[in-house]
């Protein structure tokens, strides 16, 4: 396949949003869909060419228009398929997966470079554009959804896009912590109670599945939860009624529930510290982000969205290509939110360029991993351990790769003859 340009704004399309194309597996390349028709097919004189014997010389056309991307097969030998569907003439709207021969074209939505979508989704690598297909095609459903992911990676707002990607947009969006609830609150906190229904109950409360009545409700850190409400909630999403604490009645619910959490849940239900039918119920459909640390594309422009972002408190701030390579050399432990951190701490600390020295400042003041001073014998140690490896040892000890690298550099000229 040729081509590997940056996508283009679309005006048809409402809030700024861009349609990509992301073709092939593994590591696609990404094409924009401009705003006028693409011929694909395996001959040289298409818009998008595909090097596969399955594509017909000249293959299908895609066409945007407002309400997405008109498909038009060119009576291809072995047609132009849609969500698993053959089609001569179709109009497919993001997430929707077209088959050409035996490539996969993905269309997905997402905001234009270095900024954020309407539900603050920062997406330039082809891993969360990917993410954002997913969203596409599951925010249509009513079905519970299990967003997996380390922590800081971004699955709240992966759940506000299932929610403002569907017909419950403009209802209610509710979010709560599971793992932040004291044992004792939280069958209030989820179905409610009535005045009077324990100490302390002054009036009544409404729990969060009735807050989130016909809209959403995100559950954060569901493996939490103790076993006891797990009984509880696995009540709720068979029959979708709750009953406040102290209250003879139940009262009907209408919620898309979407889930969270960075444990391994199936193995915690092999021990028994998670109900398996539970675990059942809510992986229905599931959603896993990929840590930051393996898309270095989300770095650079969640790092341009930050900075934009606290420019109202501090003013603009630039980075300089040494602390962005640091930046990009970094493991990120703490996702993007150690990142939003870190150049937070960076830029209160400067007047309008961040350096490199700012970036690791903040690093050993905020960072989960924060680097650790060591003298070069150790250093080179740790290096020698990982067989020459600046990379891994440089994980292993918690700092930058060029840092390791810079701290070395030293050394390296004492040994010069």
């Amino acid at each position: 396949m040729e081509g590997n340009t940056e996508p283009i704004t679309l005006g048809a399309l409402a809030k700024g949003a861009v349609l990509l194309l992301l073709a092939g597996s593994g590591e696609p390349r990404r094409l924009a869909i401009l705003n006028r028709p693409l011929r694909v097919g395996s001959a040289d004189d298409n818009d998008i060419v595909f090097d596969d014997r399955a594509v017909s010389a000249h293959h299908c056309v895609l066409q945007p228009t407002d309400e997405g991307v008109l498909v038009r097969d060119l009576d291809s030998r072995n047609g132009t398929w849609v969500d698993g569907v053959r089609v001569m003439i179709g109009r497919v709207r993001a997430g929707a997966r077209v088959r050409v021969g035996r490539t996969d074209l993905l269309l997905v939505t997402s905001a234009p470079a270095n900024s954020a979508s309407a539900d603050g989704l920062v997406s330039a690598s082809n891993a969360m554009c990917r993410v954002l297909a997913e969203v596409d095609r599951l925010a249509k459903l009513t079905w519970p959804v299990l967003v997996l992911g380390e922590s800081g990676a971004g699955k709240e707002g992966v759940a506000r896009a299932l929610h403002l990607r569907s017909a419950r947009a403009s209802k209610p969006f509710v979010a709560i912590n599971a793992g932040s609830i004291t044992r004792e609150l939280v069958e209030s906190e989820l179905f409610g109670h009535e005045r009077g229904a324990f100490t302390g109950a002054l009036q009544q409360h409404r729990g969060v599945f009735e807050q989130a009545h016909t809209g959403t409700l995100f559950l954060d850190e569901i493996g939490e939860l103790p076993l006891a409400m797990q009984s509880r909630l696995l009540r709720v999403l068979e029959t979708w009624e709750v009953r406040r604490v102290g209250s003879p009645s139940v009262i009907r619910v209408d919620v898309r529930l979407v889930c969270a959490t960075h444990r391994d849940l199936r193995a915690m239900a092999a021990e028994h510290q998670f109900r398996m039918d539970l675990y059942y119920r809510l992986t229905r459909l599931i959603i896993d982000i990929p840590p930051l640390r393996s898309r270095p594309e989300d770095v650079r422009a969640l790092a341009t969205h930050f900075l934009r972002a606290i420019e109202v408190d501090l003013g603009p701030r630039e980075l300089t290509p040494a602390a962005m390579n640091r930046l990009l050399d970094y493991d990120w432990p703490g996702n993007a939110r150690e990142l939003r951190n870190v150049l937070s701490g960076a830029a209160a600390f400067t007047s309008s360029v961040i350096d490199a020295h700012d970036i690791d400042t903040a690093l050993s003041r905020i960072s989960s991993i924060p680097p650790q001073p060591m003298l070069a014998d150790d250093l080179e140690r740790v290096l020698a351990e990982h067989a020459g490896n600046y990379s891994a040892a440089a994980r292993a000890l918690g700092i930058p790769r060029s840092t390791l690298r810079d701290r070395l550099r030293p050394v390296a000229k004492s040994t010069e003859p």
